[in-house]
């Protein structure tokens, strides 16, 4: 196999950059549960000639809109026992634990129809002591687990370059990394299986964190009457900056607090790293700050609100709205607009590299003052 580094062709680490997209003898491939991240995936495989079939408990319903011509010839099952009985590898992309229970239950679920040999690569971010009963059982009926939570933004899911963390056997993830490859071709291994999820959890917590804080700084640097596009290129080369002031700012900015991860999901990944805290005994009250003002947020904003939505709070607190246009005692139009967020932010959009085993953010459609910076 060829492990691609995006920088010096070799393996950094324990990460494996992939490229596997020669591949002409895919396996056949089940994919349960056509959100958000489903969705995604399925249309990396299918761009890749994958053999996929597919199965939501509530149909098509939950496919965004984007997604939706992509996957309008896509074959779907009946059942998650006729998916898996179908397919070689079974992908589980759910939302919460209980969905990954219900989803391998009972004579219409994947573990009645999981054959021999088969293996299943759960997608999910959920409670790993679950994810490890339901391991044990696939075992039982002679199929392999490989426990990959994905991170990195579902956008850069829809591109195809993913992060992977993994937890499963060496022998186990050969035979079906060039498939995972196909929407997350960084592949980090995290040690036993149980460890990738944790480290998703805390991931995600990290970020809930800085977006429960990043109300506050912007709120106030956007009533000191700071040019706000300043104050978003300047933090980004200090010690203050993030995976989510680099991608969730420019949202908030244009007033865009209906992300493809909502409160909701953040929440529960709160919960998760809540419930690991006490698993473990370790003091978590920050963990337990940020999910009381998740709470507050889901309370007035409702649960699809996105993930970035603690700053809303702040902004009706504040009685202002980071949209709004800035002031300029100038007359010149053109000015006026350079200070605009709605303006600064319109076409905004991103992509990722893995620069010296960091993640990097490259902003696109977008006047980058570091663009030419040596």
């Amino acid at each position: 196999m060829n492990y691609l580094s995006l920088f010096n062709r070799k393996i950094i680490s324990k990460t494996k950059y992939c490229n596997f997209s020669t591949n002409t003898n895919w396996s056949s491939t089940a994919i349960i549960g056509i959100g958000q991240m489903g969705a995604a995936v399925a249309t990396n495989l299918l761009r890749n000639n994958v053999p996929v079939i597919l199965y939501d408990i509530e149909g098509d319903k939950n496919i965004p809109e984007p997604l939706r011509p992509l996957l309008t010839d896509a074959i779907w099952a009946d059942s998650a026992y006729e998916a898996a009985q179908k397919s070689e590898v079974i992908i589980t992309a759910l939302p919460r634990p209980e969905h990954v229970t219900e989803a391998f239950s009972g004579d219409d679920g994947i573990l009645a129809g999981l054959q021999p040999g088969s293996t299943w690569i759960e997608h999910s971010t959920t409670d790993f002591e679950n994810t490890e009963k339901i391991k044990q059982l696939v075992e039982s009926k002679g199929a392999n687990a490989v426990e990959a939570p994905l991170t990195g933004g579902m956008q850069i899911l829809r591109e195809g370059k993913m992060v992977t963390l993994v937890g499963a056997q060496e022998e186990v993830l050969n035979k079906v990394e060039d498939l995972i490859a196909l929407s997350a071709p960084r592949i980090v291994r995290c040690g036993d299986f149980g460890h990738a999820t944790i480290i998703k959890i805390f991931s995600n917590i990290l970020c809930a964190v800085h977006d429960v804080a990043v109300g506050e700084a912007l709120c106030v640097a956007k009533k000191a009457g700071i040019d706000m596009k300043t104050v978003f290129d300047a933090m980004r080369v200090s010690s203050g900056n993030s995976f989510c002031w680099e991608t969730e700012v420019p949202r908030m900015m244009k007033g865009d607090y209906y992300p493809d991860f909502t409160s909701k999901m953040m929440h529960k990944d709160i919960t998760l790293g809540l419930d690991l805290g006490k698993k473990f005994d370790v003091h978590t009250p920050t963990t337990e700050y940020v999910a009381r003002k998740y709470e507050e947020a889901m309370e007035i904003y409702g649960e699809n609100s996105g993930s970035s939505i603690p700053c809303r709070i702040v902004e009706d607190k504040s009685n202002i709205r980071l949209c709004d246009n800035i002031d300029v005692t100038n007359d010149d139009d053109n000015n006026n607009n350079k200070s605009d967020p709605n303006v600064v932010f319109k076409d905004w959009t991103y992509t990722t590299e893995i620069k010296e085993g960091s993640y990097l953010i490259k902003h696109l459609n977008y006047d980058n003052v570091y663009d030419n910076e040596k």
